[in-house]
């Protein structure tokens, strides 16, 4: 399909269904923006070997745009690949000699269940108890403004407490992730949808095939275990990912 564009034609646009004959069919994941990353995904790897990628999705239109080249990941990513490469080149691919130990991390974490989310008599997000602790979270949204496709958010946090009870039902004037969940919670959960809280307070690092304790208290150890959480959720493709719009 995409092999047949007439040289010169830079873009080309087709329907989701026009696409699943491409890639074998479209699953239900389909109808979240994630599904279609320039990444290493089997759909992508059909769009990429034809010398194409997703420029750009029309979810409401179930409609998507392709353009030539291949592109993946970032605007940061794809502005580096754009660099002449400085190594030698063969067959126009750039040779790079690997420098130093390969990155070899695996994190595990387990989600405990941290109550559901409600609105109070004045309307606003209320959550059950929670410690004081630093550690990451999960909030599933089911139900209401969100139809079928449930909707995920993700975060990390030093205090669980303090962002959950405090900034989420609260949010300060000047702090806009908190307004925009606040704001997301109250309208889902006024719509009748349900919302679902799980936390994670310990995590484990593989590192080099050893394993040791992640350090949740530190920001870098809570990012890594919030971002493998959002790889996992994104590749899993059953919800939508609120954290990337």
């Amino acid at each position: 399909m995409l092999q047949g564009t007439p040289r010169g034609q830079d873009t080309v646009e087709f329907g989701f269904d026009e696409v699943g004959e491409l890639v074998g069919g479209l699953p239900p994941s389909a109808g979240v923006r994630q599904w279609w990353a320039n990444d290493s995904k089997v759909q992508a790897q059909a769009w990429r070997a034809a010398g194409f990628h997703v420029e750009q999705v029309y979810l409401d239109r179930r409609r998507v745009r392709f353009a030539r080249g291949e592109r993946g990941g970032g605007h940061g990513q794809r502005a580096r690949r754009s660099v002449s490469p400085v190594f030698s080149q063969a067959g126009g691919a750039a040779v790079r000699a690997p420098v130093g130990e390969p990155v070899d991390v695996r994190v595990c974490l387990q989600w405990l269940d941290g109550g559901p989310v409600t609105l109070d008599a004045g309307g606003k997000p209320t959550f059950a108890a929670l410690d004081d602790v630093p550690g990451v979270y999960r909030m599933i949204l089911t139900g209401g403004v969100a139809g079928t496709q449930p909707r995920v958010y993700i975060g990390e946090t030093d205090s669980l407490r303090r962002r959950l009870s405090g900034n989420y039902r609260n949010p300060g004037s000047r702090q806009r992730t908190s307004l925009r969940v606040n704001a997301l919670l109250r309208e889902h959960l006024t719509a009748g949808g349900t919302v679902a809280l799980a936390v994670a307070t310990t995590a484990t690092l593989m590192l080099a095939g050893a394993e040791q304790a992640l350090d949740l208290t530190r920001k870098a150890g809570r990012l890594l275990a919030e971002n493998a959480s959002l790889v996992v959720a994104q590749v899993r493709g059953d919800a939508e990912i609120v954290n990337l719009g």
